[in-house]
């Protein structure tokens, strides 16, 4: 019994004293870390790099990057740009902040940190490279916030209006208005292509996009009255609260033009219901013309297609 006893015991200190073994010649977290490859900092074990050392902080802040930890890889790199006195390394900092945004898809952020970019760096040799950037993150927006992408767009021209990515710029501009409904300033902005840029490849687009531009402008109007309703409304608001404001006139001509635009409208409505041999539904709609319109143009047209349908009995039930 005293025999097994001791046996088991003598068993038991010799794992002890292999475990113990394993771990004193296994390797330590720093020797055998995670490395990570990059083109600009080579193989990098991030647990072996001083942050305080500003060189080897920038190489950990890339390695986040290349981890995919974007929001703290922007911190450090604007940690290492304070810690670095000489300046030596602002030019790629600033320039993996702007990346770091893009890579994050927070386009908007990644535009407006390589424009500091460009502010803090006038003629840098990525200027090329950079507006290429900013080109994409427009891009990128173009469907979600098209008014955004605008800003970029007009941007990305105006650092170089005869440069290779201006024309590509200029008709995603003018995309990125009508995307955003704004039919007009695309109108305007493709004929600002085949203005400025004559031999684009984009031309023929340009040039179908223009009528296009127009088509939709007034389909939209002729289907959203409720936009006049507004419009109307609010002019009456100025005048209730201004009536002898400086734009008292003008609101009460904008007023007529609103209420002439639907009351053509109205008009259509009813002669259509005609074509379609339906003159009650057109009596309802001349009849809303004149009480509602009266001192219009189309109100005395009105009229007189009521007069008619009465005289022929149309509106018989």
């Amino acid at each position: 019994m005293i025999r097994d006893s001791c046996r088991l015991a003598g068993s038991i200190t010799r794992i002890l004293a292999l475990i113990a073994g394993i771990i004193l010649l296994s390797p330590s977290p720093s020797l055998y870390g995670k490395l990570i490859w990059n083109k600009d900092t080579g193989w990098v074990d991030p647990i072996t790099l001083n942050p305080r050392i500003p060189d080897q902080h920038f190489k950990l802040a890339m390695s986040m990057m290349v981890d995919q930890q974007y929001e703290s890889a922007v911190k450090e790199f604007k940690a290492v740009m304070k810690a670095d006195k000489d300046g030596t390394l602002l030019e790629p900092c600033l320039y993996s902040i702007a990346q770091a945004y893009l890579l994050a898809g927070k386009y908007m952020r990644a535009f407006d940190a390589y424009e500091d970019f460009l502010e803090r760096l006038p003629g840098t040799r990525l200027s090329g490279v950079i507006l290429e950037k900013e080109y994409q993150a427009g891009v990128a927006l173009m469907e979600s916030k098209p008014t955004s992408a605008v800003e970029i767009f007009e941007k990305v021209i105006e650092h170089n209006p005869k440069g290779p990515l201006a024309p590509e710029s200029q008709v995603k501009l003018a995309d990125a208005y009508f995307m955003a409904m704004e039919y007009e300033s695309a109108e305007e902005a493709y004929r600002k292509l085949l203005e400025n840029y004559p031999k684009s490849e984009w031309g023929p687009y340009a040039m179908f996009r223009i009528p296009l531009s127009k088509l939709t402008l007034e389909t939209l109007r002729e289907r959203d009255l409720g936009r006049l309703w507004k419009a109307r409304e609010g002019f009456e608001e100025y005048l209730a609260n201004y009536p002898a404001g400086n734009f008292a006139e003008e609101a009460k001509k904008k007023i007529h033009e609103t209420e002439e635009s639907i009351a053509r409208r109205q008009y259509d409505i009813a002669e259509l219901y005609l074509r379609k041999k339906h003159p009650q539904a057109a009596m309802v709609h001349f009849e809303g013309v004149v009480n509602h319109f009266p001192n219009t143009s189309w109100a005395e047209k009105s009229r007189e297609q009521i007069e008619f349908l009465k005289k022929i009995n149309a509106t018989r039930k």
